[in-house]
């Protein structure tokens, strides 16, 4: 039976397959790709990772590092034999690296270039390969593109998995076995084009503003700084001022970690956080800071962000005294002068400071309440009023009575301010006043109320004008106009306070001229009680007993 004929398309010569994965290369890439095979094809072995281990394992056995790089020579002495390579690159036992390599070598003789695979990764970043044989495309890309410090790491991923440690940098590639041991240059190099601008001084790297003593002794410095520990004695301090700034789009860690393999920092870098308020230390939040660089450590956790952490984790530990911003006091008086306010602000707020010590609460900025795990008083407020505000439900009635309020006026006080809160600077400026009317109106024999008859009336108004001001007395004796004696003790008492000039027409003739004959007397009332407030010594009563003798006012004085 013949055949089915075959159809031939339009163009079917020209078409090319491509796998995914790939793309057409431009001339720079075919370029560096080149570059890259002719130097991996010519001086391949010294492209490998130095072994600078030189332990040994039980029972006299070869560590798998060492097998790898004496497999990879043994490849390289090969590199020629395009039979023997196409044969490895494929193979299904062997070593992987090995399978990689044979395939990269027998890319390094093709002379068409233009068809490459384009391999990406997360972390150790992205670049141009060839992929030729059954290796993995991660080997292959590592082994081609030698020059990428983090990259070329990746085809040693499974030994280090294995618990041996690789140190990759412009400078050199470096494997230390079995022990996480910094080898020389790898830290100059990563400091050297970190995001940071360092100092250096024998072993210490320091960032601008820090003091290479204290970050030797551990000693606050500048706005407090991070320190990193290394395992071979180097110390790298960063201050938080810097730390804060943003560069570019990787941060210090990162790059730092993918410069190794594993990239565990924890192994070669113990970091610590050197920050406390002024006058006090970090102990009892090492815990608490300790559990924040681990996360910054693990790349959980944005390095901008460790200087604000590091400081509320210190502050929120501290088990005695006042905080105050970032400051610490031993005692409530010196902590009280941080913050804004009048002095009778602070002399309340104050009170209330003292008698919430050790509680163990934060005050925060807008003035809310919130529970610590140290047991200091700590204010991140600015102000006395967001302190008293704070405080005033469970302080403030004490705090009052301090102030010298005797309880009942106080209780009355504490329980409106609890009601409907106004700012307190306007109210302490009323109990101030308050306070101020009630002592002068403690300098006189009688209440106002006490005294009958016209005396009492001339008394009254005398009090008020003195205590509440004279335009409220002048209005009340205005208005007191049922009957002839309460007119005549207005006008008296107007005309002894200079106060009767263009009100003669509010008042009778019968009314005026009664009151024309006892302001002698009310004029004598009225200077005495002057003198009693500005705090003479002088008989009030008396000034008193005279004034009911010109009324011939037959009610005797109490």
């Amino acid at each position: 039976m013949p055949a089915p004929s075959k159809v031939e398309f339009p163009g079917k010569k020209r078409q090319r397959m491509r796998m995914r994965g790939t793309k057409q290369a431009n001339v720079e890439t075919q370029k560096r790709m080149r570059k890259n095979l002719d130097r991996l094809l010519e001086e391949g072995e010294s492209l490998l990772p130095v072994m600078t281990w030189k332990g040994k394992l039980r029972w006299g056995r070869t560590d798998p590092v060492t097998k790898t790089l004496r497999d990879l020579r043994k490849i390289f002495s090969k590199r020629h034999d395009k039979k023997w390579l196409a044969k490895r690159m494929m193979a299904k036992s062997g070593d992987d690296v090995g399978k990689a390599l044979a395939g990269s070598l027998m890319a390094a003789h093709d002379e068409d270039l233009s068809l490459v695979g384009d391999y990406s990764h997360q972390s150790f970043g992205k670049a141009s390969y060839i992929r030729r044989g059954d290796g993995k495309v991660a080997y292959q890309a590592g082994l081609q593109n030698y020059s990428m410090p983090t990259l070329r790491m990746l085809p040693w991923e499974d030994h280090a998995r294995r618990g041996y440690f690789f140190f990759s940098w412009r400078g050199g590639f470096v494997c230390s076995g079995p022990v996480a041991d910094i080898p020389e240059g790898w830290l100059d190099d990563i400091l050297g084009k970190s995001r940071f601008d360092f100092e250096k001084e024998e072993n210490i790297w320091a960032t601008e503003g820090l003091d290479f003593e204290k970050v030797a002794s551990k000693e606050m410095s500048g706005e407090g700084y991070l320190l990193l520990n290394f395992v071979d004695g180097s110390k790298v301090a960063i201050g938080f001022d810097k730390l804060q700034t943003v560069k570019g789009k990787s941060s210090f860690i990162h790059d730092l970690a993918l410069s190794m393999l594993p990239p565990n920092l924890s192994t070669v870098m113990d970091p610590e956080a050197i920050w406390h308020p002024e006058g006090s230390t970090h102990e009892g939040s090492n815990e608490a800071l300790g559990r924040i660089l681990d996360a910054w450590m693990g790349l959980t956790l944005n390095e901008g962000s460790i200087a604000k952490r590091v400081k509320v984790t210190v502050l929120h530990h501290i088990d005695e005294g006042f905080v105050v911003g970032e400051k610490w006091f031993a005692n409530a008086e010196e902590a009280v002068l941080e913050l804004n306010g009048s002095s009778a602000e602070k002399e309340l707020a104050l009170k209330l400071m003292v008698s919430a010590a050790g509680s163990g609460v934060r005050i925060s900025q807008r003035g809310e309440v919130h529970e610590r795990d140290g047991s200091a008083l700590e204010i991140s407020a600015n102000s006395c009023n967001d302190v008293l505000s704070a405080l005033w439900e469970d302080h403030g009635l004490s705090g009052l009575i301090e102030i010298g309020i005797e309880e009942d006026e106080a209780e009355d006080l504490w329980s409106a301010q609890c009601n409907k809160k106004r700012a307190f600077g306007k109210f302490l400026k009323d109990i101030e006043s308050q306070r101020a009317k009630a002592d002068i109106i403690q300098k006189f024999p009688y209440r106002r109320g006490k005294v009958p008859g016209p005396v009492g009336m001339i008394h009254d108004l005398t009090v008020m004008g003195l205590v509440e001001g004279m335009g409220k007395a002048e209005k009340s004796a205005l208005s007191k106009k049922d009957g002839i004696d309460q007119q005549a003790s207005s006008w008296a008492w107007l005309v002894a306070a200079g106060k009767s000039n263009g009100q003669e027409w509010q008042f009778t003739s019968d009314a005026r001229d009664r009151g024309g004959v006892w302001s002698a007397a009310a004029i004598q009332v009225w200077n005495t009680g002057k003198a009693l407030v500005n705090g003479e010594d002088v008989d009030y009563k008396s000034a008193l007993e005279a004034l009911r003798k010109a009324c011939g006012q037959i009610e005797e004085l109490p």
